[in-house]
């Protein structure tokens, strides 16, 4: 069975604007307390290594295993290799864990990746390796009620994507219900946490500050 967690900004030692336990590499946080924070949560999970990707709202997909070194430039990253765990770095964005009998699954899944079928490509290629079974997390995400987008933006989604719409008047995409859906829809069970990014202080949020930090989704076998 997988173990799971999705980080808050609380534990490390980042200083604002990042504070504190900001696992993110790329936003101009002083990279020895990212690599403390990053180290500080690989020994509290009691793991080999935490693989993170060069994430670039696309829908790549990559193995990985422990022996698997460099920059993963991806947007979901899979193993069946034990002691290590997948990371997902979000600050607004979905962070989707997916757990099979051999297989798991780190996604990250912004509006892009909804709609480029990151979830689908994912789920079709664990489901090609011989998982029936897969069970999933959404972890701490923008909600529908603060993702407002453009009017032309929200009906290009909801045209594809029809679980994520609210109101034109609104014109804000409930991207986590849309996730939510489609898993459902491939068979997939999932939990939703509903937590949203924007409105807990106990996360970091792009669209409230530019200049943040982010969280991560870790799964491990």
């Amino acid at each position: 069975m997988a173990r799971y967690l999705f980080t808050s900004i609380d534990g490390g030692v980042s200083t604002p604007p990042y504070s504190s336990l900001n696992l993110g590499d790329h936003v101009g946080d002083d990279l020895a307390s990212v690599a403390h924070n990053r180290a500080a949560i690989t020994k509290y999970l009691s793991l080999k290594k935490i693989i993170f990707m060069n994430q670039v709202h696309g829908n790549e997909l990559v193995e990985v295993d422990s022996e698997s070194s460099g920059i993963i430039t991806a947007d979901a990253i899979i193993t069946q290799s034990k002691s290590i765990g997948l990371a997902v770095l979000t600050a607004d964005c979905i962070p989707l864990l997916i757990e099979g009998e051999r297989y798991i699954a780190a996604v990250h899944v912004g509006r892009k990746g909804l709609v480029s079928g990151i979830i689908p490509k994912v789920i079709s290629e664990l489901k090609n390796r011989g998982e029936a079974r897969l069970r999933s997390w959404i972890g701490p995400a923008i909600c529908g009620d603060c993702y407002e987008v453009s009017i032309e933006m929200y009906r290009e989604v909801i045209a594809i994507h029809p679980q994520a719409a609210t109101t034109d008047v609104q014109h804000s995409l409930n991207l986590p219900r849309a996730a939510q859906s489609q898993l459902e829809s491939l068979g997939v069970a999932v939990e939703n946490f509903e937590i949203c990014s924007v409105e807990s202080p106990h996360h970091y949020s792009y669209r409230q500050s530019p200049t943040t930090g982010r969280m991560a989704g870790i799964i491990s076998l």
